[in-house]
Order: C-alpha cells, then structure tokens, then sequence
C-alpha cells in the first residue's frame, strides 16, 4: 500500500533521542521530528542515499516501542509465546519494518507536514493520538496520519501509525494471525526469518482499518 509505505519512510527519520527526552508535548514530539526528518532527506544528493538512509535508521529506532508494536501486530499469539519467542518476535519484525520501508524514504523529502496542535489524550494522560497530513510529491490531496504514542520511564514513544485509517499494525495482524493457525509461534518466527533473509519486498497491502 503506497501510503502506508510513505507513512513508515517518514516514521524511521524521526529525530534523535535526545530531542524526545527533551519533548514533554506528543505534539511537539512530532512536529520536531518531523522537521528534522525533512531536514535529513533533503541531504540525499542520489549519491549519499545509503548514508542517509542508514542515518535515518539509526537515529529513530530509539522512538519506537517495537515490543507493544509487535504484540499488538501478533494479537492473541502474543500470549502464546514464551519468553524468548517474544524476543525473537520482536527482532524479527523490527527488522523487517526497517528494511521493507527504509529503503524508499528518500523519495520523500520535499513532503509538507502539517501537525495539529491538540492531540487526543487518553484517560491517564499516557496514551495520545497525534493527528497530522501528509502532502507528498506531486499530490495535492493531503493524507490523513495519525501517531498513536505512550509515556513510559523513557518518554513518549511511538507504537502505531494509521494512515486514513489504515492502521500499520492491522496490516500486519492480519497475515501474522493466519500463519500462527497454520504453523504457530515458532511458524511466524521462521516466516519472520525467511522475510529479513530474502531481498527486499514491497510492503504488505492493507486489509482493513485498525
């Protein structure tokens, strides 16, 4: 699904810890990261893109919660898996999100994004929904985004991501759920393996929203 593609491009060049740590507002958590991420791509010159996108990498995976991610694209199996399971799990999809979205977000460095100023708190003022759009290249028709973000011991994090409601991972619950009925945890771990050893694929396209 192209948007959601654009989507995670613009989530891996988020900004670097330090300015996390130093965001108390969801908001301006994103507003920040989402200047800075502009600021990085517009550096690809066609010849640094590996360098840029490698950059990207390394300063956002701080940002994520890539365990509630993972349990919350596993569903159900998530209580059927061990320890260790949830570990491997959550490597496994952590690395495939890098390497499936990664690899094309230079294609959106002149993306405008527009952050709206009041964010959807929940009733413990932990979880917030951040809304904002998206203008891509070439299109005049904004994209509905909105973050999904928790406060923990280590500030806000984002664990999930809809694009007009498209939820990211709804997306992947869907094929992730069918392949632990077929062959359980340790199926969707050695599905998970044989997707991060294989070239680059196209993401997956969305089923429903989430």
């Amino acid at each position: 699904m192209k948007k959601l593609i654009t989507l995670f491009c613009l989530m891996l060049g988020l900004s670097s810890a330090s300015a996390l740590a130093a965001a108390d507002s969801p908001v301006e958590m994103i507003k920040d990261s989402s200047r800075q991420v502009l600021d990085v791509l517009k550096q690809d010159n066609g010849k640094n893109t590996k360098q840029i996108r490698q950059q990207a990498e390394t300063i956002a995976v701080p940002l994520f919660d890539f365990p509630r991610m993972t349990a919350l694209a596993v569903g159900l199996g998530w209580r059927q898996a061990s320890a260790d399971q949830r570990l491997e799990l959550t490597q496994q999809f952590q690395t495939l999100l890098v390497r499936t979205y990664s690899t094309t977000m230079t294609r959106f460095k002149t993306a405008q994004v527009n952050v709206q100023p009041n964010p959807v708190m929940g009733a413990s003022g932990r979880d917030a929904t951040v809304k904002s759009s998206v203008t891509l290249p070439g299109n005049a028709n904004p994209v509905a985004v909105d973050y999904v973000l928790y406060k923990g011991d280590k500030g806000w994090k984002i664990y999930n991501v809809s694009v007009e409601g498209a939820s990211l991972v709804t997306v992947y619950r869907n094929s992730f759920n069918e392949e632990i009925r077929k062959s359980g945890v340790d199926g969707l771990i050695k599905l998970l393996q044989d997707k991060n050893a294989a070239p680059v694929a196209a993401a997956p396209a969305s089923k429903g929203k989430g």
